[in-house]
C-alpha cells in the first residue's frame, strides 16, 4: 500500500467516527502488501490487563501514549464495573428485589439497561418503593455524604506531556494553572474564601459556616435531622444533616457563606480560593491544556493515564430517618450505609472525571488513526487495537458510570 492509499485509508477511518463519538475501526489494508501482512498479527504487546506498555516496543511517540491510556482507560473501567455492579447487587438483594441481572452474564447489560433489568436499575427500583411507602413517607429521610476527591498527579501529566513536545520546547505550567476554575484544593494560610468549600472528613471535621453537605456539629439555621430521623428547627445544637446554615463542625465538605471567609481548621483543605496564600495544591478535575503547542491527541492520551491512576479519598454515606417502625426501613439504612459509597464514587468524583476524559480519548483516537499514512506497519497495528479497546471501555464506563448516579439518586432525591 503506497503512501496514497495509506492517506485514503486514514480518511476513510476518521468518517467512521459516528455522531455519537463511537469509534468504528475499518479496515483497509491490502491483502497484498506488505502492510497487510505486517498489520494482521495485530499487536499482542497491548497490555489488556492494564499494565504498562513494554519499553521495547518499538512505535511511534504518539502512538505509544495512546495505547498506555487506552490500557489505563481499561483497566479503571473493569475496576469500577466490578464495584458497581458488586455494589447495586447487594443493595437489590437486601431489599428483597428479584434476581434479573445475573443470566445477562458479564455484560454492561447486567448493570443497566433499557429494559430495566440490571442490578443497578432493580436497586434503584427497591429504594424508590420503600422511601415512597407510607413508612417512607413519615421516615424524615436525610442524606449525610462525606465525598471522597481524587486527585492527579501533576507530575505524572507534565513527564508524559514533555514526550509529546520532543521537538519542542514547552513550560509545563504548575497545578494551579493547570486546573480548572474552583477545583483547586490547597492548604489556606488564613482563611477559605467565600463560595468555596472546606473540605471535612469523618476523621477530620471542618470548621463550617455555611451549607453543609454531611453531618453539622453545632448551630443549625433551618431543619436538623438526627440519625433516627427526629426533627429540629433552628437547632442550636444540631448533630445531623441540617437542611440551611451550619454554624459549628461539619463531617463533608462545607461552602462558606460568609464574606470574610472561614479558617478550615488543621489539616483540613480549601476547595475554591483562599484570602491570601496557600501551600500543598492538588487538583480534583482533570488538568487544561499547557499554554503552548502541544498535539492535542497526544496531550487526550497524557490527561487519560493521569485521571485513570488518580489517587481518590474513599466516600462515607449515612443514611438518617426513624427507622424503628419498619423492618424495610431497616434494611435500606444497612444496605445504603454500606454500599452507596462506591456508587458514589462511580457516579459523581472518579467516575465523572474519567468518563470524560473517556470520552476525549476515544476522538483523539480517530485523529491517531488519521495520521496513519505516517505511521509504521507496528505503529499503525498498536493504534488500531488501543482504538479498539479505548471505545469498548468508554462505552462500558458511561454504562457504570450512569448507573450509579442513578441509584444514588434514587436515594438522594427523596432526602434532605
Amino acid at each position: 500500500m503506497n503512501s496514497v492509499d495509506m492517506k485514503r485509508c486514514a480518511r476513510r477511518m476518521a468518517m467512521s467516527v459516528g455522531a455519537a463519538g463511537t469509534l468504528t475501526i475499518v479496515s483497509c489494508i491490502s491483502t497484498t502488501s506488505g502492510l497487510g501482512a505486517g498489520t494482521q498479527g495485530g499487536c499482542p504487546e497491548f497490555p489488556t490487563n492494564g499494565g504498562t506498555v513494554d519499553a521495547n516496543v518499538k512505535v511511534d511517540a504518539k502512538v505509544r501514549a495512546f495505547m498506555q491510556a487506552s490500557a489505563d482507560l481499561g483497566s479503571i473501567t473493569d475496576k469500577l464495573k466490578v464495584d458497581v455492579r458488586s455494589a447495586c447487587t447487594k443493595v437489590a438483594t437486601d431489599l428483597g428485589a428479584n434476581d434479573t441481572w445475573s443470566s445477562l452474564g458479564d455484560s454492561d447489560d447486567a448493570i443497566s439497561n433499557t429494559n430495566h433489568t440490571g442490578a443497578c436499575d432493580a436497586a434503584s427500583a427497591r429504594i424508590v418503593a420503600i422511601m415512597e411507602s407510607d413508612a417512607g413517607k413519615r421516615a424524615n429521610f436525610a442524606l449525610v455524604v462525606t465525598q471522597g476527591a481524587c486527585h492527579a498527579d501533576f507530575q505524572a501529566e507534565a513527564d508524559c506531556e514533555a514526550k509529546c513536545n520532543s521537538q519542542t520546547k514547552c513550560d509545563p505550567g504548575t497545578v494551579d494553572t493547570r486546573c480548572q476554575p474552583g477545583e483547586l484544593s490547597v492548604q489556606c494560610q488564613d482563611r477559605c474564601a467565600a463560595q468555596s468549600f472546606c473540605e471535612g472528613r469523618v476523621d477530620v471535621e471542618a470548621n463550617c459556616n455555611g451549607m453543609c453537605e454531611a453531618q453539622c456539629d453545632g448551630a443549625c439555621q433551618g431543619t436538623c435531622i438526627d440519625e433516627h430521623g427526629k426533627k429540629t428547627d433552628n437547632d442550636p445544637n444540631c448533630h445531623g444533616k441540617c437542611t440551611a446554615s451550619c454554624n459549628g463542625k461539619c463531617t463533608g465538605r462545607c461552602r462558606v457563606d460568609v464574606s470574610e471567609g472561614v479558617s478550615c481548621g488543621a489539616n483540613v483543605k480549601c476547595q475554591g480560593s483562599c484570602t491570601s496564600t496557600f501551600t500543598d495544591p492538588v487538583c480534583e478535575t482533570t488538568f487544561t491544556p499547557p499554554k503552548c503547542q502541544i498535539d492535542q491527541s497526544c496531550f487526550a492520551s497524557c490527561r487519560t493515564t493521569t485521571t485513570a491512576n488518580a489517587k481518590c479519598d474513599p466516600a462515607s454515606v449515612k443514611l438518617n430517618c426513624d427507622m424503628q417502625s419498619s423492618a424495610d426501613l431497616q434494611k435500606l439504612v444497612a444496605t445504603i450505609n454500606a454500599n452507596l459509597p462506591p456508587l458514589l464514587a462511580a457516579g459523581q468524583a472518579q467516575g465523572k472525571n474519567v468518563a470524560q476524559v473517556g470520552s476525549d480519548l476515544v476522538a483523539s483516537g480517530s485523529v491517531v488513526l488519521q495520521a496513519s499514512g505516517d505511521l509504521d506497519v507496528k505503529s499503525l497495528a498498536c493504534a488500531t487495537t488501543a482504538a479498539q479497546s479505548a471505545d469498548h471501555a468508554s462505552n462500558s464506563l458511561q454504562v457504570a458510570a450512569n448507573a450509579g448516579a442513578g441509584v444514588t439518586q434514587s436515594c438522594s432525591s427523596h432526602a434532605q
